[in-house]
């Protein structure tokens, strides 16, 4: 820190980061020009176009092989161990997929880690295993690594440094040492130095109007825990904080967030930490599968990690789409592509 400088510690790593985002400002003229609809008009073509806009901020696409076959589990032979996603691999909404546990069963016959790995930030990586245990499936808290892991392990450790930071989602479980919005509390978003938003369901238009507004006047950090734009539910899709990190941008330009989940690396690595662990040796990464329904996250970040990757198309955000089309028109192709699980 400059000598006389009147910044706190905290302030100064705020602004460090704040410094590095603004050197390394990527143009995003196509979102810009997109014309995004309420939370209420969400779709698959609507995520699509908003993830579309969104790719000078995510990683290049990589040349792949494109295999097919008609079921995950028909891929259990090409690889030694699998990174799978929540929805739309394993459950859409809070319905599990048929065949899940088939895979699951066969995974761990042949000795094949299997981790799951979710944007899903709201809760504890405890609380997302004890769900899957609840649905009868065999998992233990090694095996569950979120977006939200990312996130609190790059906060500070020295929890005074974290008070600063303004935790957006009040109806998401608590970080350690930050502090919560709470509802209608609006004036705590000049207070803050930085933002932390992990996820989305207490979270409304008017909110979102408060924060551009404190943004405009201050240009600050947000840490991202969960880039999704949307989730898939039986009859709909949920808005997540990508999509409203999308809106954020659009009023205010030279916002850029601090991404920590997929298609990101921070949650990549500990995820292929842990399959490493689990395994018992360091696994060739090609060796190791991502699985999962979304080009943009799954796909793209699991091969700029070095990974195998198969796209699941029945059940998430392709399921009323021709697959092959939307592989064709984003330039994303996965190293397999099934249907089913």
């Amino acid at each position: 820190m400059a000598a006389g400088s009147d910044l706190t510690p905290r302030r100064y790593a705020l602004f460090c980061y704040s410094l590095h985002g603004l050197m390394m400002l990527p143009d995003l003229p196509d979102l810009a020009s997109l014309e995004l609809p309420g939370p209420a008009g969400l779709n698959a073509d609507v995520t699509l176009q908003i993830y579309q806009a969104l790719r000078p901020l995510l990683p290049d696409a990589r040349p792949a092989s494109h295999h097919k076959a008609d079921r995950l589990i028909d891929c259990l032979d090409a690889f030694d161990a699998f990174i799978l996603d929540g929805f739309g691999v394993i459950n859409v909404g809070m319905d599990k997929i048929t065949g899940i546990d088939e895979f699951f069963a066969a995974a761990k016959a042949k000795g094949k880690p299997v981790v799951i790995l979710t944007n899903g930030a709201s809760n504890p990586s405890d609380i997302v295993a004890q769900k899957y245990l609840n649905w009868g499936l065999s998992v233990t808290i090694d095996e569950v690594i979120s977006s939200r892991d990312a996130l609190a392990c790059s906060l500070p450790a020295d929890q005074p440094q974290r008070s600063g930071l303004l935790q957006l989602d009040h109806t998401t479980a608590a970080l350690d040492g930050v502090k919560v919005l709470q509802a209608g509390q609006y004036r705590q978003f000049d207070e803050a130095e930085g933002f932390v938003f992990l996820g989305s369901v207490g979270w409304a238009e008017q909110d979102q109007a408060q924060l551009e507004a404190s943004l405009t006047r201050k240009l600050r950090p947000v840490w991202v825990g969960n880039p999704d734009v949307s989730a898939p539910h039986p009859t709909q899709f949920s808005s997540e904080p990508g999509y409203w990190m999308a809106i954020a941008m659009q009023a205010v330009p030279d916002l850029r967030p601090r991404w920590f989940g997929k298609p990101h690396a921070p949650a990549f690595q500990l995820a292929i930490d842990q399959v490493n662990r689990l395994a018992g040796r360091p696994l060739p990464m090609r060796r190791i599968a991502m699985v999962g329904d979304s080009p943009h996250t799954d796909i793209l970040g699991g091969s700029a990690c070095g990974l195998g990757t198969i796209l699941v198309t029945a059940y998430g955000l392709l399921r009323d789409h021709d697959s092959d089309h939307i592989c064709s028109q984003t330039g994303i192709y996965p190293d397999w592509q099934v249907k089913y699980i």
